[in-house]
């Protein structure tokens, strides 16, 4: 995906949330200005207690606050890629005018989930070559 595609945020009803002008990409992370319509300012405190509940995650336990915070985001919209398709699972941060995301085409299967989660029990959370499983889960940079 290049550089000044639009994806766009839509409700589930399709009404237009906000179009997502790509400015950057660090795969697997997309990065874009965020161009809301009217529509989008109603959501605007949802991606802002995802934000608050993901700093949190990052500075200490895990009690499950991010996931339900990112659930209330996932009910809220549908993201849709620049040939008009509906992503089947995407990650979402939204800060200001700034929008930042990685998607997946299929929907996640919480089989093969709970399969690579015992593999990684088994080979001490590695990715099969031995080094441990590592990256930017929240797509700053």
């Amino acid at each position: 995906m290049g550089f000044g595609v639009s994806w766009s945020l839509r409700d589930h009803d399709g009404v237009l949330l906000a179009d997502l002008a790509v400015t950057d990409g660090d795969f697997p992370w997309l990065y874009a200005t965020l161009r809301p319509t009217e529509s989008f300012a109603p959501l605007r405190p949802i991606f802002d207690a995802e934000l608050r509940a993901m700093r949190v995650v990052e500075d200490g336990p895990d009690d499950g606050a991010w996931e339900r915070a990112y659930q209330q985001v996932r009910a809220a919209v549908v993201l849709i890629d620049p040939d008009g398709a509906a992503v089947s699972e995407f990650l979402l941060h939204v800060k200001g005018d700034e929008a930042w995301w990685r998607w997946n085409d299929e929907p996640f299967d919480e089989d093969d989930k709970d399969d690579k989660d015992e593999k990684d029990e088994k080979d001490g959370g590695s990715d099969g070559g031995g080094e441990p499983v590592s990256g930017n889960q929240t797509g700053d940079r």
